[in-house]
């Protein structure tokens, strides 16, 4: 396996079987964000896309194909730094030959996608006890701001806080100056990005995710963008979350989780 520079015409229509083509957009215009290999840099017939612990797989399985990720992509390094993996994969000869490479350790779930095409409102929102994430906010003499940090830098889209400050979105539930919840930005592209939120257990079930997600979907309109939100499939809080801010479900789709 090789690694080439970039997305192309047939890495891309190899990788198509994926509902997360947001992530790809991303990739595709910060090839930086990921690797991706081939077996063949001309006419790939397989290929893996990493997007830190998330893995792609498409294509023609091969024994090389498999002897590479155990050897080259789930190195002491990255077990280290991530030792848990999603793997997204195309039919079931995928599914077999990864979880009978990583026996005992390979589990399959099912995700759910949900998007949105935000409409803009130039009225005046606001909510107590949510704050924008800004430069200046995550200066103040706040308490767990890791919470917010962690994320946004734990995704890998974005270089570092200032580049999340120039391009992203986010807001924060704050309670007596400290962090409680936030709702943040990723895998952003020209046309779309997607949310990551969470939102401490005592302060659950009273609508404050429900806020931070109006106030992001608005900001969001304000640029043109399409809005993306992935949970578990029976993780019945974010899929009501989801669908009483206007999202509509875009499908169902199986992976691998691999603890390593």
């Amino acid at each position: 396996m090789k690694q080439i520079s970039k997305l192309n015409f047939k890495t891309r229509e190899i990788l198509e079987y994926t509902v997360l083509q947001y992530m790809l957009d991303t990739f595709e215009e910060n090839p930086k964000l990921g690797k991706i290999f081939v077996d063949d840099e001309i006419n790939p017939n397989t290929c893996i896309l990493s997007l830190q612990h998330l893995l792609f797989f498409g294509g023609n399985v091969s024994k090389d194909c498999l002897d590479f990720l155990a050897s080259e992509i789930l190195t002491n390094d990255n077990r280290n730094s991530s030792r848990v993996f999603y793997m997204f994969y195309p039919n079931e000869e995928w599914k077999n030959s990864l979880m009978n490479a990583f026996p005992h350790k390979c589990y399959q779930y099912e995700r759910s996608l949900y998007s949105i095409k935000p409409l803009y409102s130039d009225e005046q929102l606001y909510y107590n006890n949510v704050i924008e994430i800004t430069s200046e906010f995550m200066n103040s003499p706040m308490d767990n701001l890791d919470m917010i940090t962690d994320e946004i830098i734990g995704t890998g889209t974005y270089n570092n806080m200032e580049d999340f400050f120039k391009r992203g979105i986010g807001y924060a539930l704050v309670f007596n100056n400290k962090v409680y919840g936030f709702c943040t930005s990723e895998y952003p592209s020209t046309d779309s990005i997607a949310i990551g939120i969470e939102v401490a257990e005592e302060y659950q079930k009273q609508g404050y995710a429900k806020a931070m997600t109006n106030l992001f979907l608005n900001k969001a309109a304000n640029r043109g963008l399409s809005v993306y939100w992935e949970c578990w499939k029976n993780n019945i809080a974010s899929v009501n979350t989801a669908l009483s801010c206007q999202f509509e479900k875009v499908s169902d789709y199986p992976i691998l989780f691999i603890k390593l």
